[in-house]
């Protein structure tokens, strides 16, 4: 009985710790380790690790900051061997990780945390997500891979005080909620500065309860990104910028703001419209649609090849998704695959496979590997190819 008490205990303190406000200073619960690879124990225990400074960094295989961040993580595991242990941790499956290392060499220990136990002490919605904790075992900072260098670390072994903003995130964050807060508006437009702990995230489609089809709402974005939404384009790949100050669609809490439109649902297919509208008010740029000649990848047909792609059963609902992990597409046209590989490889891509039929699709992407891709589209029968070609642009200008 004096068992369970003391494990019961333990819950409700680790529960506790990651409910509170800020870590910052606060001494760490005891933390499992379980299903360790790369490292010489399959599982451990925070207090193993006594008398050095410990870094956990939050990290997913789609994640591209996260991995670009490895090279320097593992210089400095290497120069504070003795003072200093990084453990990443991920919630991807230990398959994809496995592939992920047949693909890039790593020398940092990776914990599978699947059931997210360690998310759940530590929460957070986005990632890298960074946490230092020194030789006694206190928080010392919140933040990202990108912030952790040479200087920050020899600051936490000396117990010198460091100056690095906190990583803060609204966890309960409901975006299904007006940003205003007052729900009873049939049309409303709110425009804020900066949230803090607010994610960088947008919402075009109004959501499934009242307002479905007649509401935008866009949190923590610059102006770019902004017209980007307005205009249903691509972030950053069919944008070209054609104001003096650039500096002002640069990402930062000075430049981002949040916004909001929301319109009766009679004229709910026009708040793109009204959200052009407002930008061109709010921030004082023209921003026109025109056909310029670009670099652009072409997705076609491998020539002699059978294009071996999966054709929709009739009346299948349609389904769509991709991000970091592949694309996933059911009853969708050829369309998506473009748009997808486009978003991947930050480059605009032309279908020209001439494939008019909707398609049943999984295309997978590893970020470990983007050259990969070549060969998944291979077994489809498919290829891109560098060419030129005139595609519509959003172009945004002074006026």
């Amino acid at each position: 009985m004096k068992r369970l008490t003391v494990i019961l205990f333990l819950l409700l303190t680790i529960k506790s710790f990651s409910q509170e406000g800020s870590k910052l200073g606060i001494k760490s619960p005891e933390l499992t380790f379980e299903n360790i690879l790369n490292f010489q124990k399959d599982e451990a225990k925070l207090s193993d690790f006594v008398d050095k400074v410990v870094i956990l960094d939050f990290w997913a295989t789609w994640c591209a900051p996260c991995i670009k961040s490895f090279p320097q993580l593992e210089e400095l595991q290497t120069k504070f061997a003795g003072e200093l242990q990084i453990i990443t941790i991920t919630d991807d499956p230990e398959a994809r990780i496995n592939r992920f290392l047949e693909k890039r060499e790593m020398n940092l220990p990776i914990v599978i945390d699947e059931k997210r136990a360690l998310a759940q002490i530590f929460p957070h919605r986005a990632i890298p997500h960074t946490i230092v904790i020194d030789k006694s075992g206190v928080i010392k900072a919140i933040t990202t891979s990108s912030e952790i260098n040479e200087d920050l670390i020899t600051k936490v072994l000396n117990n010198e005080e460091i100056s690095l903003k906190e990583k803060k995130e609204v966890i309960d964050f409901d975006p299904s909620k007006p940003l205003s807060g007052n729900e009873n508006f049939t049309y409303q437009v709110t425009i804020t500065p900066f949230k803090d702990g607010y994610p960088s995230f947008s919402n075009t489609s109004g959501g499934k309860g009242p307002y479905n089809g007649r509401r935008i709402i866009a949190t923590n974005l610059t102006a770019r990104a902004l017209y980007e939404i307005a205009y249903k384009f691509p972030t950053g790949i069919r944008t070209i910028v054609e104001i003096e100050d650039k500096g002002k669609l640069e990402f930062n809490r000075q430049n981002a703001i949040c916004l909001e439109v929301i319109v009766p649902e009679e004229i709910g297919d026009k708040r793109f419209e009204i959200m052009k509208q407002q930008l061109d008010l709010f921030f004082g740029y023209q921003s026109t649609i025109e056909g310029r000649v670009r670099p652009v990848k072409i997705l076609k047909p491998i020539e002699g090849r059978t294009i071996e792609i999966k054709e929709s059963p009739k009346e299948s609902e349609s389904f769509a998704s991709y991000g970091g992990r592949g694309l996933s597409m059911k009853s969708s046209s050829i369309e998506m695959v473009a748009s997808f590989l486009e978003s991947q490889l930050d480059t605009p891509v032309v279908d020209e496979t001439n494939l008019k039929g909707n398609y049943d699709l999984e295309l997978p992407w590893y970020n470990e590997n983007p050259e990969q891709i070549h060969e998944e589209l291979r077994k489809l029968g498919l290829e891109i190819v560098d060419a030129e070609r005139t595609i519509e642009v959003l172009v945004i200008k002074d006026k």
